[in-house]
């Protein structure tokens, strides 16, 4: 059901508005609905005001509502619109992956959800990219009896920063289990150089968070790291590096990986397929 057919019936002209320019500022095209017309027999994804919803509820099997009602959070209206639109509709989701560039002025975010990519930003302070994760988390959270698995994948080029923002997501989820949180070693990611890649992402920390989500990482040690940032101690990896995935043979070229990615923001595969295809190619 994924890039499905989005409707959107609705007479409230303040929703209308909000609701159009979001799906335009994101490019999710989509249809309106007149009170008489009839909705195809095919996946679709309806959107109306909870106030709307009665008209349509049950008439159409194959027809997914999201209604939004005014004591819900708009913003996370979106999300799951953008979810139902690149992933696909679910009542609820099991995972989100948030791989993170940190920069010396630049922090790219992108995020996977229950395998396949969700969304990217780019933020030049680290405080908005807390905010940002826990509006992700608590979106997805929201009414889901089930715990969802976090994962977060760090690069280590601003050693300083990674091992603030980490602190900070430790924090932040204090006493929530499956919570994960690996670090990766950016020196083999630099060797990728991937130019006009499809405009999707706003600047290269993003196509750089996303190439570190493909590295498996070595998975930190939450005690270890309370107790060395703490003391005031860096975190070290010359004796910990990850068996890499990426870029462990050199026959894994720029121009294949920019494939994948390519494959991976058109939401054609998951992460966890692109993993697969880059074993298969180191094996060639």
């Amino acid at each position: 059901m994924r890039n499905k057919i989005i409707y959107i019936y609705t007479e409230n002209l303040n929703f209308f508005y909000r609701l159009n320019r979001e799906l335009r500022r994101l490019n999710i095209k989509f249809k309106i609905l007149s009170g008489s017309a009839k909705v195809p027999d095919i996946p679709s994804l309806l959107l109306t005001t909870s106030n709307e919803v009665n008209g349509f509820s049950g008439k159409y099997k194959k027809l997914k509502i999201l209604a939004y009602s005014k004591d819900k959070n708009f913003e996370n209206y979106i999300l799951k619109i953008l979810a139902a639109y690149r992933i696909d509709y679910k009542e609820n989701y099991t995972e989100l992956l948030f791989s993170i560039d940190p920069g010396s002025k630049k922090i790219g975010l992108v995020i996977f959800l229950d395998d396949y990519y969700l969304n990217s930003h780019t933020f030049y302070d680290e405080n908005k990219i807390i905010d940002y994760i826990k509006d992700y988390t608590d979106c997805f959270q929201r009414d889901n009896p089930d715990l969802i698995q976090l994962i977060f994948k760090f690069g280590s080029g601003v050693l300083t920063l990674t091992s603030k923002l980490i602190h900070r997501i430790l924090h932040l989820f204090q006493g929530r289990n499956r919570v994960k949180i690996y670090l990766i070693n950016e020196s083999k990611s630099s060797k990728i150089k991937i130019q006009n890649i499809k405009k999707r992402f706003r600047t290269k920390h993003e196509l750089s968070a996303l190439i570190l989500a493909l590295r498996s990482g070595i998975e930190v040690d939450k005690e270890e790291f309370l107790y060395s940032f703490k003391h005031g101690k860096n975190l070290n990896l010359n004796n910990r590096m990850e068996n890499e995935i990426l870029l462990k043979e050199v026959n894994v070229s720029s121009l294949d990986v920019k494939v994948i990615i390519e494959k991976i923001i058109n939401n054609e595969i998951s992460l966890s397929q692109s993993a697969k295809m880059i074993i298969e190619l180191n094996k060639d």
